[in-house]
């Protein structure tokens, strides 16, 4: 197998640190929920309102982080394949940051998965996933 283009390197780069970004915030979240209750409490919002968030967005997080940086491997390994389950997956993540309401505080995972997109179908990319075949 040929050594990826920069095209495809600079692409798993993002998958992963996307993956990485998503725990990174959820952990961030987790240690500053003493500041996330008092403001709920501040807003008449029960503190178990607050955990039940936090909860969601750390299952969303694990399970979209464990998704790229799995499949980020098989772009790796220039599994064809992989260029559209990342992709879908994008969608999923996008889908759901729009459901949520949180797309507009999410500008780095926007970002980090337009660029990861972009890269992942650049000619360099699937010149070099096709020769993998």
């Amino acid at each position: 197998m040929t050594r990826p283009p920069a095209t495809a390197r600079a692409a798993v780069a993002l998958w992963y640190a996307l993956a990485a970004f998503g725990l990174l915030n959820a952990a961030y979240l987790w240690v500053r929920r003493g500041a996330l209750d008092e403001a709920a409490a501040r807003g008449g919002v029960a503190a178990s309102t607050v955990t039940a968030l936090l909860v969601q967005l750390t299952v969303a997080a694990v399970l979209f982080g464990a998704g790229y940086a799995v499949l980020a491997r098989f772009l790796r390994l220039g599994r064809r394949w992989s260029r559209g389950a990342l992709t879908a997956l994008a969608l999923a993540h996008v889908l759901w940051l729009v459901l949520t309401r949180t797309a507009g505080v999410n500008a780095v995972v926007l970002l980090l998965l337009a660029a990861g997109s972009a890269l992942t179908w650049l000619r360099g990319t699937a010149q070099w996933v096709q020769q993998s075949q």
